[in-house]
């Protein structure tokens, strides 16, 4: 559960252009003991904060994604990276 946690929170923090630490910050907590609670025992005030900060519903850290797209893509010239299928029609879109 703490590894669908983590990367929810590291897939949704790229989407929004944002880093770990920032995130961390936002919700006043260290980068170290937020790193810690992604992989440990989160517990759910933070998790609810971590959400907040997001914009996102706790219920959507832990869903499951099947979304096993990623890979590079050279739109005019420019080189992008993805790593989900949103991303890839964000890329897409421009």
């Amino acid at each position: 559960m703490e590894k669908i946690l983590a990367e929810n929170v590291k897939r949704i923090c790229k989407a929004q252009e944002k880093q770990l630490k920032d995130l961390a910050s936002s919700i006043k907590m260290d980068a170290s003991s937020l790193t810690r609670a992604l992989h440990g025992n989160a517990r759910l005030d933070t998790i609810e904060k971590i959400a907040i900060a997001l914009g996102v519903s706790v219920k959507s850290l832990f869903e499951v994604t099947n979304d096993n797209v990623e890979g590079y893509i050279k739109v005019n010239g420019k080189i992008y990276q993805f790593n989900s299928r949103e991303e890839l029609n964000q890329i897409l879109s421009l």
